[in-house]
């Protein structure tokens, strides 16, 4: 058995471990899925500032805000952050925003949110467009170091909080079928499961299937979204 075999079996031993025998199974067929035939499977979430659950008092230890481009380009430098240097000129440009939770000057955590259109590098292989009240959550992370302190969902809903005084008072995202953690966060905060994105990558394009409640609230894919951005 070759090493990369074994360290995926190592992997997924410690997925069941924490997850169970189920979720084990569920990201093994995901990996067929991606490897085998190039598709990736998205939970596609929303959530409304109306429906934002009660969250617990901030950590003290923290200061939440919205990040500058001087700041995110700063925090990029730290690999173990995964931070895409395109957010930067995003940030700079105004089609992106980053809000984060500070330890002094370290960066705990950050979540980042598209404006009007998403590209495809940030959405699972297609364009997304929605209406100028919703933001598209482009990236979120948690620095190793601060994990266990539930700032994920914590500078999530904080971020939609000052957002809504800017008149954007819904999200929407994308979360990988089998990123339990991530889901059961999501869950907590008040999200809404619309359904599942399928994209299937072929040698010159993308073919997806999106949920139709998603796009009863405004979410376009693909051509569609590209479209709405061009103003066609």
């Amino acid at each position: 058995m070759t090493s990369s075999s074994n360290s995926f079996l190592g992997r997924l031993s410690a997925f069941r471990d924490r997850f169970g025998t189920k979720g084990a199974i569920y990201k093994s067929l995901d990996v067929v899925l991606h490897k085998a035939f190039h598709t990736s499977v998205h939970a596609v979430v929303w959530l409304d500032v109306e429906s934002l659950a009660e969250m617990a008092s901030p950590d003290p230890r923290f200061t939440f805000r919205f990040l500058t481009a001087d700041e995110v380009e700063t925090y990029a430098q730290d690999p173990s952050l995964y931070l895409c240097p395109t957010l930067v000129e995003g940030v700079r440009n105004g089609s992106e925003i980053c809000f984060g939770a500070l330890a002094g000057d370290r960066l705990a955590a950050i979540a980042c949110y598209a404006l009007e259109i998403a590209k495809p590098e940030h959405a699972g292989g297609a364009t997304f467009s929605f209406p100028s009240d919703v933001v598209y959550m482009s990236y979120g992370h948690t620095h190793p170091d601060f994990r266990g302190a539930r700032l994920h969902g914590l500078v999530m809903g904080l971020a939609l909080q000052e957002l809504a005084k800017r008149g954007i008072t819904k999200l929407v995202s994308l979360v990988a079928w089998t990123n339990w953690a991530s889901l059961k966060s999501c869950s907590r905060l008040g999200y809404i499961h619309l359904g599942y994105m399928i994209t299937i990558r072929g040698r010159k394009r993308a073919v997806g299937v999106y949920p139709k409640l998603a796009k009863q609230l405004g979410v376009r894919f693909g051509r569609k979204a590209a479209q709405r951005a061009l103003g066609d």
